[in-house]
């Protein structure tokens, strides 16, 4: 048993032995004669009593009648768009929907028996009969047992409905249970590659993927991958049963390293892996689906009870997986789900107790760089979880008000821990991506600030707390570490072969920081107008470092989700600031202008690889109709022509603090923002480009009639948008 069972375990002590067949059978014998006693007292209870009925009851003592919460049996997307489901795995509506990636279910007894009955050939309409006799039972105050055959009623009633001996009943249902999860689990496993596949597909999640998260160290998962390689069919052929709780949960990692893998395989990849490709017409993203779906449906099958670390880090793969896949909304759900696992195990909590009595210094030592990694997940998940709410517009899962770990120490990673304990690196030693990580957390604390500060202020009045806030940002970035920054940074490593991430690293460093500061003045963008013009040149910076980090990537990077997210939404921000501000902020309007154009192209580009991309395109294409018509009055007198008879309105004077301020991703990836012509939904297209650059005043389309179309209200930013200059 691993150091995760143990604790575990630990927290939930069993009190006896569920295939003691003499416990069961006395127990039967009981709840017989319980049942017995109850029935008889339950139709004394209805006798009609003369003198009760005499009585008669005040209404004013009547109490209302609670409403029992039901249980949600529905997956998330039919529950999500009030769908009836059909509890299929996945349903028939996210196959129609094209969306069985996102089919899974919060109540986890329906998802481990929907996978049982996939094994066992049974059918859920036969699963969910029951007799009279149970439900006269349910109805004395014992809970339904919802598939679970483990329950007291899930017993009762199948002894109820087969006269027979109750131990042998016990142990054949118990059997079927174990032969169903077993079965299914051996499927699953059996997906996984040849061992010269996996190891080629393992190079290259560590190699291009890892070290921009640094969830996984690679020593110790090489040591788990030896060691699943090492298992004999005999042990296989009874897993899960028979593996330890990190060997069970481990090919769902592995397989979330095999699709992270082909998602950034180059275009001219090993002729190897087009064996994967099962089908015409198949590529390389399909199979990576297939994979992480495979690697989903072992940590269902697995279910909470014993989660270890390795099933943190499937989790959180996964999340990236779907963040990549263009899935956001559904890598938010999969992000909190993790975040829960990891709680379970105690990330949250620091240091544990491995010390056990003659251990052997090679083992503290190796407990010891364990200790590093788990602290390392949850500041990456919690780093997660703030980045996303805060750019999505969602709350968070972690409570900020919990105890915090501390930070992992930024050691060497030695070729042997069980010979090295975790020292700092010194100022000679390369950086590593955990380095990369620690800053990253640094510039990012604050958004935890600023999201109690949106809940504080709803009104955007308080211009002190923000200004406050604003100087302790730059305060942090002014200790940024010299290789990490942008203008003048020590480039000592840069050549370093282990270093290779190093250049890419500063540009998301400095976008980081700038969306920081971003995300501070956002809501008061139209309120307080210093808030508008940091705003704006915060926006500018994020796009600036976007463009530079965009032209050091091949285009098997392109799939980057912060390569769209983070440019979307400084892109709207700009816009909308200069749409309702056109004669505010002068000075920045030559750098917008050009970055809006950059922008545009940079999603056109990233279109096929990118499904988020290009449904962005489409809204910048739209917003760029309405930005060009309002800076009309501006970019006129600029070129020195004569004013244009357009029709076009200039901007009303009135308070515009009534609008809420755009969360263009949230509106993009939840309220499904997108644009319409007048009748039809059209497909934008480049219009009014010419060699004089993008915006070009001396040229106005007059069909040029685009509206946003989506599920948000009219007061909000979009539907002004409609309204206004149409």
């Amino acid at each position: 048993m691993g150091h995760e069972e143990r604790l575990v375990a630990g927290a939930r002590p069993v009190l006896h032995d569920p295939t003691n067949h003499d416990f069961i059978a006395n127990s039967f014998e009981v709840l017989k004669k319980g049942l017995e006693v109850i029935t008889e007292s339950k139709m004394a209870e209805d006798k009609p009593s003369p003198q009760k009925e005499q009585i008669p009851r005040p209404c004013g003592t009547l109490k209302p009648r609670r409403k029992r919460k039901r249980k949600i049996f529905s997956c998330t997307e039919c529950s999500r768009r009030k769908q009836k489901c059909d509890r299929s795995f996945p349903c028939s509506n996210c196959i129609i929907r094209n969306k069985q990636l996102a089919c899974h279910y919060k109540n986890e007894s329906v998802t481990g028996q929907q996978l049982l009955e996939e094994g066992k050939g049974e059918s859920l309409e036969a699963i969910k009969l029951e007799s009279e006799s149970i439900a006269q039972v349910s109805a004395f105050g014992f809970a339904k047992p919802n598939g679970n055959n483990n329950t007291t009623l899930g017993i009762f009633e199948k002894i109820w409905s087969h006269n027979t001996d109750p131990h042998s009943l016990i142990s054949k249902f118990t059997t079927i249970d174990i032969n169903g999860i077993r079965e299914k689990y051996r499927s699953l496993i059996r997906q996984l590659p040849s061992k010269i596949i996996i190891e080629t597909l393992v190079k290259t999640f560590f190699r291009e993927v890892n070290h921009q998260y640094y969830s996984l160290d690679e020593g110790i998962f090489r040591d788990h991958l030896k060691d699943w390689n090492n298992l004999t069919f005999s042990t296989l052929k009874n897993a899960p049963l028979e593996l330890s709780g990190d060997m069970q949960f481990f090919p769902a990692l592995l397989f979330q390293c095999l699709a992270l893998g082909l998602q950034f395989q180059p275009q001219e990849y090993d002729p190897n892996l087009e064996s994967l490709k099962y089908a015409i017409g198949m590529s390389l993203d399909d199979v990576a689906s297939d994979y992480s779906q495979s690697g989903f449906s072992i940590m269902a099958l697995l279910g909470k009870r014993h989660v270890t670390l390795i099933a943190v880090q499937a989790g959180f793969l996964r999340t990236a997986f779907l963040k990549n896949y263009g899935m956001v909304p559904e890598s938010w759900h999969s992000l909190s789900q993790t975040i829960r696992d990891a709680q379970e195990i105690g990330l949250q909590k620091g240091i544990r107790e491995w010390g056990k009595p003659n251990e052997k210094p090679e083992d503290v030592l190796e407990n010891q760089w364990l200790d590093q990694l788990r602290r390392r997940v949850w500041l990456i998940l919690s780093w997660w979880d703030i980045d996303m709410a805060m750019l999505l517009g969602r709350p968070t899962t972690i409570d900020r008000r919990d105890e915090k770990p501390p930070f992992p120490i930024d050691a060497p990673i030695p070729r042997n821990r069980r010979e090295v304990a975790p020292a700092p690196r010194t100022e000679s030693d390369p950086p590593t991506p955990l380095s990369t990580l620690l800053w990253t957390s640094e510039l990012s604390a604050p958004l935890w600030d600023i999201s109690v500060l949106e809940k504080e202020d709803p009104h955007q009045k308080d211009f002190a707390k923000v200004e406050k806030m604003h100087g302790l940002i730059n305060q942090i970035s002014s200790y940024c570490p010299p290789y990490f920054r942008v203008h003048n940074p020590d480039t000592t490593f840069d050549n370093h072969p282990d270093c290779y991430w190093i250049v890419n690293a500063r540009s998301n460093l400095q976008s980081n920081a700038a969306f920081t500061i971003m995300a501070l003045h956002r809501p008061y963008i139209f309120t307080n107008p210093p808030s508008r013009t940091l705003a704006l040149k915060a926006a500018i910076e994020v796009l600036g470092a976007q463009r530079t980090l965009f032209n050091l990537l091949v285009s098997t990077r392109y799939k980057m989700f912060c390569l769209v997210l983070r440019t979307f939404d400084a892109v709207v921000l700009i816009a909308a600031i200069y749409i309702l501000y056109p004669f505010e902020n002068r000075d920045d309007l030559d750098d917008s202008l050009q970055h809006f154009e950059w922008a545009m192209e940079r999603f056109h580009m990233m279109g096929d690889r990118n499904t988020m991309a290009k449904a962005a395109l489409g809204v910048l294409k739209a917003i760029y109709v309405r930005l060009k018509k309002a800076l009309l009055p501006v970019l006129e007198p600029m070129s020195g022509g004569e004013p244009l008879s357009t029709g076009v309105n200039t901007a009303p004077n009135f308070d515009f603090s009534s609008i809420a301020p755009p969360q263009p991703v949230n509106d993009l990836l939840y309220n499904n923002l997108s644009t319409i012509g007048e009748s039809t939904r059209v497909e934008p297209q480049s219009a009014n480009i010419d060699g004089g650059g993008l915006f070009n005043p001396n040229i106005i389309c007059e069909t040029e009639i685009w509206q946003f179309d989506g599920d948000f209200r009219n007061d909000s930013f979009w539907g002004f948008m409609n309204d206004y200059n149409s």
